[in-house]
């Protein structure tokens, strides 16, 4: 399940729980777009506590919007992830060494203030 969140105007926010199936990708991806639409660069804020996996069709869509954002991720300002699970943490921070002018930070959950503000904390205009 997806919940968009409250954020700044710049910043993409959501809660993921459960499983997330195609049409909350959608709906995701849909924001996201919103957001980039609007601004040159974009924070994004993902809090995935009690996230426990993605269908099948979902980790597709996935795939296909990274491989079609290839050469924009600068415009992906920083990403911050609040996660329990030290793994998926991990993970989050290896991915952000592909992402050439993206930040990505893990943060634990109770550091959700903290962590949206970090992900605020950008120039939503400036170029890379």
């Amino acid at each position: 399940m997806i919940e968009i969140l409250p954020a700044p105007p710049h910043v993409a926010a959501f809660h993921f729980s459960g499983q997330l199936d195609g049409d909350d990708y959608d709906r995701c991806i849909a924001y996201i777009e919103a957001r980039l639409a609007e601004y040159r660069r974009i924070g994004l804020y993902v809090d995935m506590s009690g996230f426990t996996g993605m269908t099948a069709k979902a980790l597709g869509k996935d795939l296909r919007y990274g491989l079609g954002k290839f050469g924009e991720y600068d415009r992906f300002a920083r990403g911050a992830v609040i996660t329990e699970k030290n793994w998926l943490g991990k993970v989050s921070e290896f991915a952000g060494k592909f992402f050439p002018g993206t930040e990505i930070r893990t943060f634990t959950p109770g550091d959700q203030q903290t962590a949206l503000q970090w992900a605020a904390d950008i120039s939503p205009q400036d170029d890379a």
